[in-house]
């Protein structure tokens, strides 16, 4: 399960943080923006989806 915190910091920048794996981080003008390359951070962690990865044979 991916658990993320999500909050806009002093500056008007969105900050996306994982509780899941530490300092793992997305920033964004907007909060659409942060999330967006969370995901997109998340999909080059875990090409597989994360569940049940297994190396190709």
């Amino acid at each position: 399960m991916k658990k993320l915190i999500v909050y806009e910091d002093e500056t008007g920048e969105w900050i996306v943080k994982s509780m899941d794996i530490p300092g793992f981080t997305a920033k964004g003008r907007t909060q659409q923006e942060a999330l967006e390359k969370m995901k997109k951070a998340f999909s080059v962690y875990y090409p597989c989806g994360g569940d049940n990865c297994r190396e190709p044979k």
